[in-house]
Parts: structure tokens; C-alpha cells; sequence
């Protein structure tokens, strides 16, 4: 008999646009996000904490103390010890971030942080704390109001890679092309472009157009962020604003951060920074993507998020910073556990992710975050795998009702 699931909706009386963020699980009450003016601090500790994860993630004892400082920071936010008790007997905890009033700057700046906010290693952490060892598939929800659909393997992959301008002598992408490639089974089908086709540092323009005139079914993008951007190339915004002072003006806010995005290229501009809403409207077409996979640093909090928003039934980003490997390893376990299931099951996107999670080598992976974004609850249907019919199988004749309550 299928367990009780959490909520798909919050509850109470306050109304749900109020709201800036809910933790669910099966058999566990909603817990509402409290204190907003606390999310940006933590959200700011937490992306230096984790990014300086090298310095602790090997020590027993510093470990141990960081997860001190998840269990506090969720209380200061109403997850309390007792709550995280509870969350330690789930299989699936889900992390609703609801929509909110984008032209409202204050408001806008209270649900970015609790997007940047790693609630995946905060709530791993802080259940481990209270007694958890089995491991917990923790997703991010954006409800888009999609309809379910039943797990099945891909049935069309577009693999996107760019690295325009200066940055193509510094990055290529073989590796990575014949890792996705061979997970989803492209080489036993080599003439078969509505399956498997590979975009090689496209114009916006161009890739929008493969995009929005086929029905891709997944959607692999690689390349360098605007952040890293900065990194490989000296100056490179300093430059920018030299030369090209409207583009520099339409990319920094008012307080001269730069937006989370990709660099893509478009006519004269061979080395175009494309912010991240302009990126989901690109890589999200009429039908809309079940998945669209992001090996790039800082795309979970935004990027992947506003893939979720404009349709795309799930993204999968990160948080920060991820080595090359793990980051390709991790895509192609994923690919692979999603192509081919298991003996018994054709895996749905969240339990192949989950599957792929478990594969990876646990100290390469200790406070990376890695996230998954659904335009569906995890506890609605169709998150859940389904059993392969076997081979020439017959069809199984439904039981009664009467049967069925035998059964029981």
C-alpha cells in the first residue's frame, strides 16, 4: 500500500504568495520558512562554507562541527531539532521555493537567498546529525503547473557545448560528448539525429532555432559561466565596459553584481555573456524539455530554477564549483541509470538522480551541491520509477475491486 506523501500545497492561514519557502516529507507537517531578513546572511556563510569545503570535508571532527552549524542555522529559520527527527526517517524531503513578485526588489532579494541558500547539504547534514543513515533524495520545487508524465527513457538528447571566442583553445568537450553519448546509447543508433545530435558552440540565435523547431526530450549544456568567465579570461568584464559599454550596462544590476548565466556568442559578439533568464527562454521551447542537465558552475540557484519556470518539467544545476571529473562522471551516471534502468525498473529522472548521487566517490562529493529542480512535487505521480514489462509478456488482466480489497 503507497505511504501517506507530505502535502503538495502549504498549509494554514497565511496566503501561499506570502510564503518564501516550505520543507515537506511523507508523514512529516510542512515546515514553513520563518524569519526572511536571517536567509540572506545564511545564504552568504553557507556558499563561503561550502566552497572552502576542501579545507574540512576530510576531517571527522571539522565535519562534525559544520553540521553543528546546519542544525543551528535551520532552527534560526524554524527547522527545529525536533522537526529534523522527523525529516531523518524520510526517504524524500522536498524544498518548495514559491513564486513571488519579481518588480518587488525587497521581496526579490529574500527569495534569491533562499534559492542560493544550500538546503540540500543543510537538511543531509542536520538529519545525519539526528540519527539518519540511509540516504534521502532532496529536491527543489517551482511548481509550473505541468501535467505528469509517465518515466520512461529518453527518446531525443541535444548535447550543447560552447566555448566561443577566447576560451575555445582552453576548453573541449570529446570526453564529455563520448561519456553522455554512449550513457544514452547514441552509438547504436549513428545515423539517428532526432535522437542524438551534438551543437558545437552555437549562435543564440542558432541554438534557439534547433531547439525550438524539435521536440528534445533532454538537453545536455556545457561551457563556461559569467562568473568563470572572469577567471580565465584577465579583464574581461574591465574590457567589456571599454569596449562595449551597452552590453556591460544590460548585464550588472544597480549594485554592480553580475547575473548567474552562459557564455554563448551572436553575431559580431563572439564572446556573449547570456544572463540566466534569457538562457531559460533560449534552451526551453514550445514542447518543453523533461530535463535540461547544466555542467556549469553557480547554474543551480537561478539558471535551473528559470528552466523549471518556463516549463521545463526538471534542470539540474550546482550550487558553486565542481571538479571537471566529478562533474562529468556525475551527468554520465545519471544518463546511464536514467537510459537503463535497472533489471526490474525504468527509473524516473529522480530516482536515476538519486542513483547517480550513490555512484559518486563520497570524498570527491562531501558538501557539493548538486541540485534538482521539478515543476512537480515529488510526491505527486509520476516521481516514482515504474516496473519493466518483461518480454513478450502477456497482458495481466485488471482485478476486480472486490479482488483488489482481498488483496489487501
Amino acid at each position: 500500500m503507497a505511504k501517506k506523501s507530505g502535502s503538495t500545497r502549504p498549509r494554514g492561514n497565511s496566503p501561499p504568495d506570502k510564503r518564501i519557502a516550505t520543507i515537506r516529507a511523507a508523514g512529516v507537517e510542512d515546515t514553513h520558512i520563518k524569519h526572511p531578513e536571517l536567509l540572506a546572511r545564511i545564504a552568504q556563510e553557507w556558499t563561503y562554507l561550502l566552497r572552502a569545503r576542501s579545507r574540512w570535508a576530510s576531517d571527522t571532527e571539522l565535519r562534525k562541527s559544520v553540521a553543528e552549524r546546519a542544525v543551528k542555522a535551520l532552527a534560526s529559520v524554524g527547522v527545529t531539532s525536533e522537526r529534523l527527527r522527523e525529516l531523518a526517517t524520510a526517504e524524500r524531503i522536498e524544498i518548495e521555493v514559491h513564486d513571488w513578485e519579481r518588480s518587488d526588489a525587497r521581496t526579490c532579494a529574500i527569495h534569491e537567498a533562499a534559492c542560493e541558500i544550500p538546503w540540500e547539504y543543510l537538511l543531509s547534514a542536520g538529519t545525519r546529525a539526528e540519527g539518519r543513515y540511509h540516504s534521502t533524495l532532496i529536491t527543489r520545487l517551482f511548481d509550473n503547473g505541468l501535467a505528469q508524465v509517465r518515466p520512461h527513457p529518453p527518446t531525443g538528447v541535444l548535447f550543447v557545448e560552447s566555448a566561443p571566442g577566447r576560451f575555445r583553445d582552453k576548453y573541449e568537450f570529446s570526453d564529455e560528448e563520448n561519456r553522455i553519448s554512449v550513457a544514452v546509447g547514441a552509438p547504436n543508433r549513428p545515423d539517428d539525429e532526432d535522437y542524438w545530435t551534438i551543437l558545437r558552440t552555437p549562435q543564440t540565435s542558432e541554438l534557439a532555432k534547433k531547439i525550438h523547431g524539435s521536440k528534445w526530450e533532454a538537453i545536455h549544456v556545457t561551457g563556461i559561466d559569467t562568473h568563470q568567465a572572469a577567471w580565465i579570461v584577465d579583464d574581461f568584464y574591465v574590457d567589456m565596459k571599454d569596449k562595449n559599454k551597452p552590453l556591460f550596462d544590460t548585464l550588472v544590476d544597480s549594485t554592480g553584481r553580475l547575473p548567474d548565466g552562459m557564455i554563448l556568442r551572436e553575431g559580431h559578439e563572439s564572446e556573449l555573456p547570456v544572463p540566466y533568464g534569457d538562457l531559460a527562454k533560449i534552451l526551453v521551447g514550445p514542447t518543453p524539455p523533461r530535463i535540461v542537465t547544466l555542467n556549469l558552475y553557480y547554474s543551480g540557484a537561478r539558471i535551473a530554477r528559470e528552466l523549471v519556470k518556463n516549463k521545463a518539467h526538471v534542470a539540474l544545476g550546482f550550487l558553486d564549483e565542481i571538479d571537471d571529473e566529478v562533474a562529468e562522471l556525475f551527468f554520465q551516471a545519471f544518463y546511464w541509470n536514467w537510459f537503463h534502468g535497472t533489471e526490474k525498473l525504468t527509473l524516473s529522472i529522480p530516482d536515476a538522480f538519486l542513483k547517480a548521487w550513490e555512484a559518486m566517490p563520497s570524498d570527491k562529493v562531501h558538501g557539493t551541491s548538486i541540485v534538482i529542480w521539478m515543476g512537480r512535487s515529488i510526491f505527486a505521480p509520476g516521481s516514482e520509477s515504474i516496473r519493466k514489462s518483461a518480454p513478450g509478456s502477456r497482458s495481466v488482466k485488471k482485478a476486480s475491486p472486490r479482488k483488489k480489497r482481498a488483496a489487501r
